[in-house]
């Protein structure tokens, strides 16, 4: 079974603060489904719509602040649609089927 690769990356947000940026690396031998699932998680990931029309929202800079306060890390949820490859259920599947696992 392949294995996937984390990636990170450090954003500075629109207030000046930064953020931490955890995804994962797109394997080129990866089978498509799984490759447009995890390019399509990153394009959320960097701020921009996804395909199927899902955006990741930032917490608010009140929340980030308590969160920091707190030292809780933060996590963005994004509600892809049920038949985009980014799914969470249909990115699983394709990770299965093709052999890989995160």
């Amino acid at each position: 079974m392949k294995q996937l690769r984390q990636s990170y990356t450090v954003e500075t947000l629109q207030d000046g603060t930064r953020a931490l940026v955890v995804g994962w690396e797109v394997p080129e031998d990866a089978p498509l489904a799984v490759r447009e699932g995890l390019a399509r998680r990153a394009i959320t990931n960097s701020g921009r719509p996804c395909p199927c029309g899902a955006v990741a929202t930032l917490p608010s800079r009140a929340e980030r602040r308590r969160a920091n306060r707190a030292g809780v890390v933060l996590r963005r949820a994004v509600l892809h649609e049920d038949d985009c490859p980014a799914a969470d259920d249909n990115l699983a599947q394709a990770l299965v089927d093709g052999g890989w696992s995160a």
